[in-house]
């Protein structure tokens, strides 16, 4: 009995330790201000931003909290801070990162970059070439030394997840320029100088391919730390520093988590910090724009659960009871949706306080016009998000048909029963009640009744391929309501062709021959492939402006898969900015077709602002919960994974257009 109780409190006192132990929060925090004078950078108040970050991490009861200053955040300063970070780190920890310096972008050599230009932090021992000067390409090499780029930031990153397993949290704010082009207003910036780039890059940019370079593979998601970064600025942004209460110059996304950790309330999650971020930095600085990645957004702040976050769109203007939101007819918002404004940060609207309510009068593809029924008292636009509350989409109605109660001849002389006279009356009671709906004895996808104990179908007319299955059609109609509007937003996205003359980006595929890409291979329309097939996507920017892509598959039983970006291959929104003039190979990204046979198409999609498909593409569409783009907000509903070996198929304004192919069995 004794040895018992013994056994007992051990593991007793195991599990509480192992459980206060995982509740450790640890902060990592860099600050780079006073550059050698010979280095080419100005110097910049991180200091002060390093004092400002540290007490407000104080207050939130981080209990490790380290600094890295100045000469002591050289390259190898900095990564023996992340692997030290690393080693005293266990399962379960909260951890912060923090960088406060300058930002750079630089040559990629690697070839990984459709822009050709990779971002970096600059490290205390970073050297800019002499003032109007290009350097060599082994110059170059020796600059390279001094910055620390964000795949290697990248690398520290993954292996501090895998650490801290599961339950941990990791949490990046990055004050710095991630691309500096310009500068606005006259206060000091984290960057802003020009790309650091060797002799001759701009002319070679036309001719940039990606290169045979090996794809780390991750450890599984799922036993990861979930992780968030935010950044002070867009890729194409500078940083420029602001004011404190005391009028000394500080970081703008410093002085924000400053002031919003004095504030923080139970249930917040980083989405919801970041709009309280986002609302102090409009007010100091409204023509920057911070920016939110990670897959935590929706995590409760330091190592709590995940919330279920309601979709939302953001206002771009607000004008009394007229709001210009960034969502248009990709997200069924046509002239008669209805909407709902609350609080930025809203998660779910039943616990909120609702601001206004209204209707779109314009609409454009990514854009609306709505006019609210009330003043909703908004300061700034991004003290509000918008919540469809009713869709429009204005396309040709969707034909249905539905099997009738035909007594038809089977297999060994039995009979199969459609559905009643009753049941066709509850399924078109239901659907009767969709807009985009028409009973026809040509449908274009058809109610089908299961066999025997079998799930119902519905079957796509023109392939007779299954595009979804419900238990019960004619009880579960609200199942059945959902996976019909489903297809209707498949036709939608189908039938969408815009052509903008000022985004003009052809894409091809070329097959693989000998684990080679067969470069003369340049036609791809009206061309029949075989299962097993294998490809590579070819992409060429024959615009004079910068150009992001995506790239949905949709599939001949009615489902759509993101193709671009691919998170699994390390393919983010970001990287997929294809310059002006330039064309670009992903080699590294081997698409293999698999069933189900029939006529595929790629849809492709140009524009020159960013599309992010990431979450989307990760998670069977429910990763990204929040704020939705247009394109997102449209393709969410309609989004699931196609198995198979490999990477399958089935895995403002600007140009769409599809690309048919057929699949046919392998031979």
């Amino acid at each position: 009995m004794k040895t018992n109780r013994i056994i007992f409190l051990t593991i007793a006192f195991t599990v509480f330790f192992k459980l206060s132990h995982g509740q450790t929060k640890r902060a990592l925090i860099f600050a780079i201000g006073n550059y050698p004078e010979d280095s080419g950078w100005q110097e910049i108040a991180s200091i002060r931003d390093d004092s400002l970050v540290k007490r407000a991490l104080r207050d939130q009861k981080f209990s490790d909290i380290r600094t890295v200053q100045d000469k002591e955040a050289t390259i190898s300063g900095i990564k023996k801070s992340l692997n030290d970070l690393i080693s005293r780190s266990n399962p379960g920890d909260i951890v912060v990162i923090h960088f406060s310096s300058h930002g750079e972008q630089v040559e990629d050599l690697t070839g990984n970059k459709p822009d050709g230009l990779e971002e970096s932090i600059v490290s205390f021992d970073a050297r800019q070439p002499p003032y109007g000067t290009e350097p060599t390409k082994e110059e170059l090499l020796k600059l390279r030394e001094g910055y620390f780029l964000d795949n290697a930031f990248g690398t520290y990153v993954d292996k501090l997840r895998i650490k801290l397993g599961k339950n941990g949290d990791v949490v990046v704010f990055l004050d710095l320029c991630y691309a500096g082009t310009g500068t606005r207003g006259t206060a000091k910036v984290r960057g802003g100088r020009p790309p650091l780039v060797s002799r001759g890059f701009y002319s070679r940019r036309h001719q940039i391919t990606a290169a045979n370079k090996a794809v780390l593979q991750l450890t599984d998601e799922h036993n990861m730390a979930s992780y968030i970064v935010i950044g002070a600025s867009r890729p194409n942004e500078s940083d420029n520093e602001t004011f404190d209460d005391a009028q000394r110059s500080i970081g703008p996304l410093s002085y924000a988590v400053s002031k919003v950790f004095a504030r923080l309330d139970s249930g917040m999650t980083y989405r919801s910090l970041f709009a309280r971020i986002q609302s102090v930095m409009n007010d100091k600085l409204p023509q920057q724009h911070p920016v939110l990645s990670g897959n935590g957004q929706d995590r409760k702040l330091f190592g709590g659960r995940f919330i279920t976050q309601k979709p939302y769109l953001l206002i771009d203007s607000v004008a009394g009871r007229q709001v210009l939101v960034k969502g248009g007819r990709f997200a069924g918002l046509d002239a008669g949706a209805k909407i709902a404004i609350y609080p930025a940060g809203t998660n779910n609207t039943r616990d909120a306080r609702l601001l206004a309510t209204g209707t779109v009068t314009q609409a454009g593809l990514y854009q609306a016009m709505i006019n609210l029924d009330s003043d909703p008292g908004l300061k700034q636009a991004a003290l509000g998000w918008v919540f469809i509350t009713q869709q429009v989409f204005k396309m040709p109605p969707v034909n249905v048909g539905i099997e009738n109660n035909t007594i038809q001849p089977a297999s060994r002389g039995k009979v199969t029963s459609l559905f009643s006279p009753n049941e066709i009356f509850r399924i078109q009671k239901a659907l009767k009640s969709l807009p985009d709906i028409k009973f026809s004895v040509n449908p274009d996808i058809i109610v089908s009744r299961g066999k025997g104990s079998t799930v119902d179908s519905l079957i796509v007319s023109s392939s007779g391929l299954t595009f979804d299955t419900i238990k019960n059609a004619s009880k579960d109609t609200a199942a059945l309501k959902s996976k019909i509007r489903s297809y209707v937003q498949y036709c939608f996205l189908k039938n969408l062709n815009v052509y903008d003359p000022e985004a003009d980006l052809e894409v091809k595929l070329l097959p693989v021959r000998n684990g080679k890409p067969d470069t003369t291979y340049r036609n791809l329309t009206d061309s029949s492939f075989n299962v097993g097939d294998k490809f590579m996507i070819w992409v060429n920017n024959k615009s004079r402006q910068s150009l992001y892509i995506n790239i949905l598959d949709m599939q001949p039983n009615g489902v759509i898969n993101a193709i671009l970006p691919n998170n699994s291959q390390r393919i983010f929104a970001d990287d997929l900015l294809i310059p002006a003039g330039a064309s670009f190979l992903f080699k590294n990204y081997v698409i293999a077709l698999s069933p189900p046979c029939g006529k595929e198409i790629f849809k492709v999609f140009a524009s020159a602002d960013k599309i992010d498909l990431e979450d989307i593409a990760n998670t069977r569409g429910e990763g990204k919960r929040g704020n939705l783009s247009p394109f997102e907000a449209l393709v969410k509903k309609s989004y699931d994974l196609r198995s198979g070996q490999g990477q399958n198929m089935s895995n403002a304004n600007g140009s769409s257009y599809n690309l048919y192919f057929d699949i046919k069995p392998e031979k």
